[in-house]
């Protein structure tokens, strides 16, 4: 399969782990020749979509206090069990 004209586009992401290196795990999505670039990019969509990249980002995006992060985590338990309290019924 000659390639040579063909464009290759290679689309990644490089998340940061905990400790603020790029190393945690990459998403890549390597366009092959007679692949469109639109069904490409919908594929990384769906892979960091996967991945939970989008939620990781907004949840970083501002500095959350442990306070707060117990009592946003503890309310989501709530709302769990009464949501499981609910369906088991």
């Amino acid at each position: 399969m000659d390639t040579a004209g063909a464009p290759c586009y290679k689309l990644s992401v490089y998340p940061r782990d905990r400790n603020g290196r790029g190393d945690a795990h990459v998403t890549k999505v390597i366009v092959e020749p007679d692949e469109s670039f639109e069904s490409a990019l919908k594929r990384f969509k769906k892979q960091c979509e996967k991945a939970g990249l989008l939620s990781e980002l907004k949840k970083r995006q501002h500095y959350e206090k442990p306070s707060v992060r117990r009592k946003r985590k503890a309310l989501a338990a709530r709302k769990k069990a009464k949501r499981r309290e609910r369906y088991s019924d």
